[in-house]
This record gives C-alpha cells, sequence and structure tokens, in this order.
C-alpha cells in the first residue's frame, strides 16, 4: 500500500479543477458536473469514462506526455481524484467503441493491457504532480506481456442509438418538414419500432436547436455521414448503458458515476436529468415548443416494453441507411 502525504491546499487544487471543469456526472450526487458524495458515502463507487477520456490517457502512457496542458492536467487529476477517494475507473465501454471502429480486438486489448498495468506502474505521486504541473512527462510505459480480451461486441443499445441517427439525420437534411413535423415523426418512429431513450430526444432537441453541430461540413459525403452517425451513437450509448447500472443502482453494491470532456455530452446529460420540457420553448419559442412537448405526450402512451431478441434491428438498419442515402442524393 502507497502512503503520501498531500497538502490540504494541493487536494482542494485538484478537486476544484475537476469540479470548475464539470467532468463526473451522475443525476443525484453531480448532476451539473459538480460532485457532492454527502449522504452517498456507504457504498461502492467506480467511474465510466468515455473514449475521450481514455485516447488521452493511452497517449499518455505510451508517449509519456501530452502536448495539450489542459488534457493533462484533467487525466491525471482524475486518476489521483479516483485512487485517493478508493474510486474505481472503467474503461470497458471505451474500450469497446474503439474494437468496433477496428472491427478487431487487439488493438482495445493492448490499451486495456496499458490501463490495467498503469494503476501500478505510476505512483500517486506522479500523478499528483502531473496535476499539479510539476511535472510534465512520466516514463514510458511497455507492456512485457500482451492478455487478450473480447471487447468487438454491437449493443442493442448502440444499433438501436444508430437506427435513431439514420432517422434524425434524414430529417435534418429534409427542408421541407417544420420543426413539429420533424419531432412528430421521429418520435412516432421510436414509440412505434424500438425503446425509448431520454437522451437521444433531448439531443434532437439540440440538433434542431442549433445547438451541436453533428452533421456540420457533412455536405453529400454519404460515408463522412454514417460515420457522424455511427460517432454520435456511440455517445448516447454511453449514457444509456450507464443509465441501465443507475436504474437498479438502489439494490446494487456499486454507484457508477459518468466522466466525460465532449461538452456536448455534458449538455445532454444535465437537460435530461433535469426533466424540464422548459427547452422546448427555449429553443424554439413558446408556441412551436408548447407544441412539441403536447405532441410527443400524445404518441407516448404506456406500453409493454419491447423484447431486445424480438426487435429487427439489423433490417430497420439495413433499411433506414438505404433511407438516408436516397435523401443524401436527391440533395445534391
Amino acid at each position: 500500500m502507497e502512503f503520501l502525504e498531500i497538502k490540504q491546499s494541493e487536494l482542494k487544487k485538484i478537486t476544484m479543477f475537476l469540479i470548475e471543469n464539470k467532468v463526473i456526472f451522475h443525476p443525484l450526487i453531480s448532476p451539473k458536473g459538480q460532485p457532492d458524495f454527502t449522504n452517498h458515502r456507504s457504498k461502492n463507487f467506480a467511474t465510466i469514462i468515455d473514449r475521450n477520456i481514455l485516447t488521452q490517457l493511452i497517449r499518455l502512457l505510451t508517449t509519456g506526455q501530452l502536448k495539450d496542458d489542459y488534457s493533462r492536467r484533467m487525466v491525471s487529476s482524475l486518476m489521483l481524484w479516483a485512487q485517493i477517494n478508493n474510486i474505481s475507473i472503467n474503461s470497458g465501454l471505451a474500450l469497446s467503441e474503439y474494437a468496433y471502429s477496428k472491427r478487431r480486438n487487439d488493438e482495445a486489448s493492448t490499451e486495456n493491457n496499458l490501463f490495467l498495468k498503469a494503476f501500478n506502474y505510476y505512483g500517486i505521486q506522479v500523478w499528483l504532480d502531473l496535476a499539479l504541473d510539476r511535472r510534465k512527462t512520466i516514463p514510458i510505459l511497455k507492456l512485457n506481456k500482451q492478455i487478450e480480451y473480447s471487447f468487438f461486441n454491437e449493443y442493442d443499445h448502440f444499433k438501436m442509438h444508430y437506427l435513431e441517427m439514420l432517422i434524425i439525420a434524414r430529417l435534418y437534411f429534409n427542408n421541407e418538414m417544420t420543426i413539429e413535423d420533424k419531432f412528430k415523426h421521429f418520435h412516432k418512429w421510436v414509440y412505434e419500432n424500438i425503446l425509448i431513450c431520454k437522451y437521444t430526444t433531448f439531443y434532437f432537441a439540440l440538433l434542431l436547436g442549433r445547438k451541436v453541430n453533428t452533421f456540420r461540413k457533412i455536405g453529400d459525403d454519404f460515408n463522412a455521414l454514417i460515420a457522424k452517425c455511427k460517432n454520435q451513437a456511440w455517445d448516447l450509448s454511453y449514457l444509456s448503458l450507464w443509465s441501465t447500472l443507475y436504474y437498479y443502482e438502489d439494490e446494487a453494491d456499486t454507484v457508477y458515476l459518468f466522466a466525460t470532456m465532449d461538452g456536448e455530452l455534458k449538455d445532454i446529460f444535465v437537460l435530461t436529468h433535469k426533466e424540464s420540457n422548459e427547452v422546448y420553448n427555449e429553443l424554439f419559442g413558446n408556441s412551436v415548443g408548447n407544441k412539441i412537448v403536447e405532441l410527443i405526450s400524445e404518441i407516448y402512451k404506456a406500453r409493454e416494453k419491447p423484447e431486445f431478441e424480438n426487435l429487427p434491428l439489423d433490417d430497420l438498419i439495413e433499411i433506414e441507411s438505404e433511407k438516408l442515402r436516397e435523401v443524401i442524393v436527391d440533395n445534391q
């Protein structure tokens, strides 16, 4: 066991850095990215990190440095904060996203070996000095052996979010439909075909309200558009997969936090757990906003939850991909 004397002022500085930059989220403990563990100390804690955090950490381990000061401070502060507070860090989803992009497991396995070895290879003093900018480099981490893992999985959550993104993209590029009609079409399709995800609901509002720029500079490049849809589907999958753990939190031994440096993911999380429909009025004005809230309420009636195994996700993806292609062709 490692013992390290840390000044209270140093620990406060690192904690405030994480709080001010709003990196760690949980609906009760950190609804706006500012953790408060009051009345939540009786359980174990784990933090699920997304791909952008893991990418920066792996780059630091394999090169010994990060040229971006903010990323270096963020990664090291998070590593130090988690270890000092006995909070485990989970990179499984980030590794699954990477394996999916590569269509194989080998590179994701290498990253996982590096990630796991880092906790014993570097002392807490290293993370402290990096976080306080007392050093800018660390020894490069090298692997003596490689353990193979299986991360290449196409989660049903991802497939459903990918489906949502294909429909969202088609509606986004439709210049003939009104804002209200786009919301009506999307939510009616979701209700009739797949599971409902509040994160996508608020993401769609931010997209049509021009608060996120998912499809900026896509033009008529269909392959680039598909890549954007898949990337956004993974972002939404982080939130929905995390939320399944949160759903059973009262009975579970571990409370899962979510950490990200992605500004759009932060906005989606905060808006969703704010549980307010005011965002529609703020984005589209009272008249349109009220219509959107009304039509969504009319669509989402009580129903039996669809069974995953009965959802023809692959077939639906093929159908919606072709519909999106036709829209892009017509817009050329």
